[in-house]
């Protein structure tokens, strides 16, 4: 299935939702998107919560150049959740990607509470 995915503005945070199986033209568009919905609402705090299939780590390290073209920095913060237990691997090497090369503040989770808590703390990037 190819990659489909929804970005809404829900203040105070972007809220996106994925699904299918990405590469790297999907998740360039993805993130573009992700960054013009960020600029356009002023708002750089991004819950995301994905179904994804067939990750590969390939996948993963792309996110370095996917976040620099698509204007992503520290200034977002970024709280991921992965549905699918075999793509979740994947979404940690690519949370240690871009921690590693500074590029965002960006925390994998299982649990949408936890991610919406760590989201919204005052302190951090992206407040």
């Amino acid at each position: 299935m190819a990659l489909e995915y929804t970005i809404t503005y829900q203040d105070p945070l972007i809220q996106v939702t994925v699904r299918g199986s990405p590469d790297y033209l999907s998740l360039d568009h993805l993130w573009q998107d992700i960054a013009d919905a960020c600029n356009r609402h002023d708002c750089f705090k991004i819950l995301g919560v994905s179904e994804s299939e067939s990750w590969s780590s390939d996948d993963a390290y792309d996110h370095a150049a996917i976040f620099e073209a698509a204007g992503i920095t520290t200034g977002h913060r970024i709280a991921w959740i992965e549905k699918n237990g075999k793509s979740k691997a994947s979404i940690k090497l690519a949370e240690t990607v871009v921690l590693h090369r500074g590029l965002a503040t960006a925390q994998a989770f299982d649990d949408i509470a936890e991610a919406k808590h760590w989201l919204l703390e005052t302190t951090g990037a992206g407040t």
